[in-house]
């Protein structure tokens, strides 16, 4: 086993933690969220909603904790650029797992996202959305009036009846109620 392989693989997702979200800043988010914040939540929302919609919650979680892998070398190219740009996630995928004992399995991971030709895919890519749909809320809450475009756009491409319901929760929850109650 290459350990130092592992080890590089594993500084080069920290890289993750360093990269903002992009799309945001088009609407004048100063300091948006890192990519590795985004798929935290989104795992975690992945779990909650394969438990919904019964499918095999960890096979979610694996596709929502490696779904943005390619981006610690391609960026996270927003909506408007992604018009114009091929993104290579086979090639940046398999470069950044060369030496990787499993490097096949997570391969295969940010394959069956990519195509969303399962049931946990096209729930992981749900999942994906709703944790856009959660920031966007957090945005709007701290006064940002353009983040309900994207609540809109994202509502639109969700795929599970749970998405769709949770969708709609969150965009009318205060990301502040949870504290708020506490009083």
């Amino acid at each position: 086993m290459d350990f130092h392989a592992i080890a590089r693989f594993i500084h080069e997702a920290g890289q993750l933690k360093k990269n903002p979200r992009s799309g945001w800043l088009s609407i004048g988010i100063k300091n948006p969220e890192s990519i590795a914040d985004h798929s935290w939540r989104t795992a975690l929302i992945g779990f909650l909603l394969a438990r919904m919609e019964g499918a095999n919650a960890n096979r979610v979680i694996e596709l929502c904790l490696f779904h943005d892998l390619p981006e610690s070398r391609l960026g996270d190219i927003n909506y408007v650029s992604a018009r114009y740009l091929e993104k290579d996630l086979v090639k940046a995928t398999s470069d950044q797992l060369e030496g990787i004992f499993c490097a096949d399995e997570i391969s295969s991971l940010v394959r069956e996202f990519a195509e969303r030709r399962t049931k946990e895919a096209i729930i992981a890519k749900d999942a994906d959305l709703l944790e856009m749909i959660a920031q966007a809320r957090d945005y709007i809450d701290s006064g940002n009036a353009y983040a309900i475009e994207w609540i809109k756009d994202a509502k639109k491409k969700l795929k599970t009846r749970s998405a769709r319901q949770l969708a709609t929760a969150l965009s009318k929850t205060s990301s502040n109620e949870f504290w708020l109650r506490m009083r």
